[in-house]
């Protein structure tokens, strides 16, 4: 089986694959082997944070970066992640809920909604929510 490329293994890590890396794969090889090798060193290795942490830790970080509509798929796919691997909707929105005060209440307001649109879609596509 042939070795996967930077942008296949960039994809895989990340659950879907963005056009950004696949230009920067094509383009930069050695930049996308850097983001890689810290992606191993911060999520590879055994640390005090379990997976579901990281990405919370994402979609706090993407909904404090902003609102906007350019950003939403890129929240709403580790919200669903993060969802998945069991973060449940009260812990993501008390995680929003820490950072009205020093970002705003956009970002709890912009972070429920994309939480709540990914659960939607995550219904859609037949996932059941565990109780």
């Amino acid at each position: 089986m042939p070795e996967k490329t930077l942008a296949e293994q960039i994809a895989e890590r990340r659950g879907r694959r963005y056009p950004a890396h696949e230009f920067i794969s094509a383009k930069f090889p050695d930049y996308m082997e850097a983001l890689l090798h810290l992606d191993d060193v911060i999520r590879a290795k055994e640390r005090r944070f379990d997976e579901s942490m990281h990405e919370l830790f994402h979609i706090l970080a993407l909904a404090v970066e902003g609102s906007n509509p350019h950003n939403q798929p890129h929240l709403k796919q580790h919200l669903k992640k993060g969802l998945k691997l069991g973060l449940h909707p009260e812990e993501i929105a008390e995680a929003l809920m820490v950072c009205v005060n020093p970002a705003g209440s956009k970002v709890l307001t912009y972070g429920v909604t994309c939480m709540l649109e990914a659960m939607d879609e995550l219904k859609e596509e037949g996932w059941k929510y565990p109780d």
